[in-house]
């Protein structure tokens, strides 16, 4: 049994790319720190934004409001911080991506609720896994993992702001000893697999969970390497997306087209719903 409490309205903007940039240089992918607890932000963020839930059996998860850490952000005295968090220039276009510049973590994507109400209901055997929550804007489905007794979380996501700003909060608010069973990696794919990239076997992902990565063809071959090169030989990955991407061209169509290619993986739907644009989940495994 679930049950959603939310103040923002996550389907509020259209889920289209801003047209501006034409030439992509991606963000090098880096490990980010959470904030010591005498950050002016993070106290901020803390004390004075607004707690949403998501309520499952007996657990309750929960997650600040992206919109008043938007104000608490665009009202900071730190005029380094405004001019150089490409979150606040997307929120100012009301665009929800840019590409190579914000990829969507501000906004909690539809498909993330299918995802944690997926876990849920299914009872997945969390507990002492290693999980990668990837592309995970609010952090909610690494949360759970952690809530159900992972050994160990990594979080990433394409913009250093929101990990640090979003992402980490969220974390420290449902528990904040659950840092100590997580880090933190912002970037491109390409570079986040170089830089984590484990030979032994022991260190790779027994879990990834992904939602709505797929919207963006060109970004495919990039998003299976980090599935081929991070998910252990008997791991499972979890995507969650719509159909089609309009404005963008990705979807779950063309994703499965794109894994039928590459022979590397099987997979399986394992949830659909058809109400408005259709979305589904895979799950996902070595062949």
């Amino acid at each position: 049994m679930f049950k959603f409490n939310f103040g923002d309205n996550i389907d509020e903007k259209e889920e289209t790319p801003s047209s501006k940039v034409t030439t992509h240089v991606w963000l090098k992918s880096e490990q980010i720190e959470p904030a010591t607890e005498n950050d002016a932000i993070l106290k901020d963020i803390i004390s004075n934004c607004e707690e949403n839930t998501f309520q499952y059996k007996s657990q309750v998860l929960k997650y600040f409001s992206t919109v008043d850490i938007l104000n608490i952000l665009r009202t900071s005295d730190e005029c380094s911080l405004k001019n150089n968090l490409s979150v606040l220039d997307a929120d100012n276009d009301h665009s929800d991506l840019q590409t190579a510049i914000y990829e969507g973590g501000l906004k909690i994507w539809e498909c993330t609720y299918d995802l944690l109400q997926y876990i849920v209901n299914n009872n997945l055997n969390l507990k002492n896994k290693q999980t990668l929550d990837l592309g995970c804007g609010s952090g909610l489905i690494g949360i759970l993992s952690l809530v159900e007794n992972a050994s160990f979380c990594t979080f990433q996501d394409y913009n250093a702001e929101i990990l640090k700003y979003i992402t980490i909060p969220n974390v420290i608010l449902n528990n904040d000893a659950y840092l100590n069973k997580s880090n933190f990696y912002s970037g491109d794919w390409n570079s986040f697999v170089d830089l984590i990239n484990h030979d032994n076997e022991e260190k790779k992902f027994d879990y990834i969970f992904t939602s709505e990565t797929i919207y963006n063809i060109d970004c495919y071959e990039k998003l299976h390497e980090v599935f081929q090169k991070l998910l252990k030989k008997d791991g499972e990955i979890y995507l969650a997306a719509k159909s089609y991407y309009f404005g963008v061209g990705g979807g779950i169509t063309s994703f499965k087209e794109f894994m039928e290619q590459k022979k590397i993986f099987q997979y399986k739907t394992c949830w659909t719903s058809s109400d408005g644009l259709k979305r589904e989940i895979l799950k996902i495994s070595f062949s």
